[in-house]
């Protein structure tokens, strides 16, 4: 029973249907039982009516017929069994004296396969001072009474008397019937009652579930929660505070994915621990993109105007890096600096790092010729791509700390963006030797060049763009970043 009830509570059904159906099951058994104990009951109390009547009658029959049979006056005694035959429920009556010799009968015989009075009084007698004694037939349509009939307190006689059972039963079968019917009908109304129950006691969890819906949504102002004092108000209540604290939490990760990429803001909001300063190496691409001119640049602008510059074109360059697989690790004044495999594995991370910045460039292009055509003056972009092994992690101290990449790979990725043309692409050697790269670099390399602060010189090829422009995935993924309204 227990298995079953675990398996019900298991499956996936609404509560609702389920609390209707336990509260169904409880009316239904609850009824029942009242219905089997009215019945029991029922036919006690029939039966009791029934012993009682029958004594009743057998003691007034007993008594009158008492003295006629002490004068043995057969007419007399004639006379009272045929006055007591004309009630419906009597079918036979019967007197005997001592012997068990028949004096005065009527009807039919009470007895089943008894053929002498003397017969019945051997089996029956009852010793001086018994009661009545009942018995009902084999077939169960009469019940028997057997007294001994006493005038001054000395027995003279018996008296036999037999009730017919039938009429009794129909009223009993009738009475039943109503019972049976009326319990049919309650239950049938406790289960019809137990579906809206249910639903009602559902409502508060329904709420509940629309809350949650509503938060997952991000529509907290479609919460609405009522106001209740019991155990569903405490309830309540609890939810309301983890909400607050759900909405607090989305509103720091909202903010938090503003200053950090969304990849590098869930790890570190997925760190439930002390967050450690030990870094691990990965291996990934490095891209740095800075203006040409930016000193020039920051002295003929207003603030404001340079950061709405910067701000315009950073923008554009998220969104690229992102949609090639890549994570936003820091904005340096004019510089943005993107990695690649960092901090999810990507094989083509090299591959990545050179769509993204020429996906950056062509945007550039693209904003520039609006800036043109308003008369103002183009922007210039230089990148520069480096792969190799890399330190990730959390750096800073315990109190400030930020989660970044370093080692020569950054470093190298940094000073070759510096070296790199206005509007093109610069790759290191170790950038232009990964997977899928080889097409895309240009045959005549820039050969050694040295870099400031490293001693030994390094490769450097430059990127042909023009095999990007024409591609028509690469023109989707380019309109896809760039809105309609800002295309030339």
């Amino acid at each position: 029973m227990m298995q079953l009830f675990d398996r019900f509570n298991t499956y996936p059904i609404p509560l609702a249907i389920r609390w209707s159906v336990s509260i169904a099951a409880l009316v239904t058994l609850v009824m029942a039982l009242l219905g089997w104990f009215l019945i029991g009951q029922q036919q006690v109390s029939y039966r009791q009516q029934t012993d009682l009547l029958g004594e009743m009658i057998i003691d007034q029959f007993a008594r009158s017929a008492s003295e006629p049979l002490m004068a043995d006056d057969i007419l007399s005694l004639e006379v009272l069994v045929s006055e007591q035959e004309k009630n419906e429920l009597i079918i036979g009556m019967q007197l005997f004296d001592l012997s068990g010799n028949t004096l005065a009968r009527a009807g039919t015989r009470p007895f089943d396969g008894v053929q002498e009075g003397q017969e019945i009084v051997r089996q029956e007698v009852l010793p001086e001072g018994e009661g009545t004694q009942a018995w009902t037939n084999s077939d169960g349509s009469t019940v028997s009474y057997l007294k001994p009939v006493s005038f001054q307190n000395t027995q003279v006689g018996y008296a036999l008397m037999a009730i017919d059972l039938q009429p009794l039963e129909r009223e009993m079968r009738a009475m039943l019937n109503a019972l049976i019917l009326t319990t049919l009908g309650l239950i049938a109304v406790g289960v019809l009652l137990a579906i809206p129950l249910a639903y009602r006691f559902c409502r508060p969890i329904h709420r509940l579930i629309e809350a949650g819906e509503a938060f997952d949504r991000g529509d907290a102002c479609e919460v609405k929660l009522l106001n209740r004092e019991d155990e569903i108000g405490r309830v309540m209540t609890t939810f309301r505070k983890m909400a607050d604290g759900m909405e607090a939490k989305r509103h720091v990760e909202k903010a938090l994915s503003r200053y950090l990429s969304p990849s590098i803001a869930e790890k570190v909001i997925s760190n439930t621990g002390e967050s450690s300063l030990v870094g691990v190496r990965s291996e990934g691409s490095v891209l740095f993109c800075d203006i040409v001119g930016f000193t020039e640049l920051s002295e003929q602008l207003e603030l404001e105007e340079l950061a709405n510059l910067l701000n315009e074109f950073f923008h554009f360059f998220a969104v690229a890096g992102n949609s090639c697989h890549g994570t936003v690790d820091k904005f340096i004044g004019d510089c943005i600096m993107i990695v690649f495999g960092i901090p999810n594995y990507d094989e083509l991370h090299g591959f990545h790092a050179l769509t993204s910045a020429v996906l950056m460039q062509l945007v550039a292009e693209r904003i520039n010729a609006r800036r043109v055509a308003n008369g103002e003056n183009a922007i210039q972009f230089r990148i520069g791509i480096n792969s190799g092994i890399m330190l990730e992690g959390n750096l800073g101290s315990h109190e400030h700390m930020q989660y970044t990449v370093v080692g020569d790979t950054v470093n190298v990725a940094s000073r070759i963006c510096g070296l790199a043309d206005p509007g093109s692409v610069l790759l290191t050697g170790e950038a232009a030797s990964q997977p899928g790269m080889q097409e895309f670099v240009k045959p005549s390399s820039r050969g050694e060049i040295t870099v400031r602060g490293r001693k030994g010189p390094i490769l450097a090829y430059e990127t042909d763009i023009s095999l990007f422009r024409d591609d028509d995935l690469f023109r989707k993924s380019l309109d896809s970043i760039f809105p309609e309204n800002e295309k030339e």
